[in-house]
């Protein structure tokens, strides 16, 4: 009596007698393709979720900062009389006892919060900006050859978009990133303030200095590099186990198949 068995590694049909073994089954192996090929694949999946958390995590860093400005300057604001600052609009008010007294909530936000760097007013007028109060005492720490003070009416023509923009539209605005201008990279908010009448008068600048603002977001940029390292390592180790098992099954199915020809060797012999 004939039976049908199929043969794997050819997908044919062939008759052979019904005492006889059937052959074992080949398989294709490639032990060093598979493994990278599955290697590749993890690091990719563990890229994609580890860029996932950096990126939102960043972002979310970087809108606490410029959450926390906006808070700081908002309350800053509350304490500047719109009426009194309407006065200063000239650089000989700045030996007044009016002057220093407007300046005490400026000095006091500096005192409460060191990673503050400057705090200032901003107005507008015939479409140019001016400083108006700057508790920055005159001088040049830096050596750069430019005062660290910005004085009254002194005109302000670096004045970034958001800045400009805050003024014309009296709203509050914090920069997406760092700006430069004459005294350095900042990272900077705007909030309006008003006078007894409600009306609008400046805005308030608030400043953290760039190296300040990396410095936050770097731990998690170091994070996401030692993830990105263990990803690496993570995917080499389970490439090198694949290699090694799928080796190791090529080496039997090999095995297998010369102990079959073997046998059928000895017993053609019978």
């Amino acid at each position: 009596m004939r039976t049908r068995l199929h043969r794997i590694k050819n997908s044919k049909v062939e008759q052979v007698k019904g005492n006889a073994e059937p052959a074992p089954a080949e398989y294709p192996f490639h032990p060093l393709t598979e493994g990278i090929v599955i290697g590749i694949l993890v690091f990719f999946a563990i890229f994609i979720t580890t860029y996932f958390i950096y990126y939102h995590t960043l972002n979310a860093q970087k809108g606490e900062i410029r959450e926390g400005l906006l808070r700081t300057g908002s309350v800053l604001a509350s304490f500047i009389d719109g009426d009194t600052h309407k006065k200063f609009i000239s650089r000989d008010q700045e030996q007044s006892p009016l002057y220093e007294q407007a300046l005490l909530p400026f000095k006091n936000t500096l005192h409460a919060d060191s990673t503050i760097a400057f705090v200032y007013t901003l107005v507008l007028k015939n479409d140019k900006v001016y400083f108006v109060l700057d508790p920055t005492p005159s001088s040049d720490k830096n050596k750069d050859g430019i005062d660290d003070k910005s004085h009254i009416m002194q005109p302000y023509t670096e004045a970034s978009k958001g800045a400009v923009r805050a003024l014309k539209e009296h709203i509050k605005i914090a920069e997406n990133e760092p700006y430069q201008d004459r005294w350095g990279s900042f990272m900077s908010a705007y909030i309006p303030f008003y006078d007894s009448n409600k009306q609008f008068v400046g805005v308030v600048g608030i400043d953290i200095r760039a190296d300040n603002y990396y410095k936050r977001l770097a731990p998690i940029q170091r994070a996401t590099i030692r993830a990105m390292v263990t990803a690496f390592f993570i995917s080499f180790l389970i490439s090198s186990a694949v290699w090694f098992m799928r080796n190791f099954s090529k080496i039997i199915n090999q095995s297998r198949h010369k102990i079959y020809k073997e046998y059928l060797h000895l017993k053609g012999k019978d």
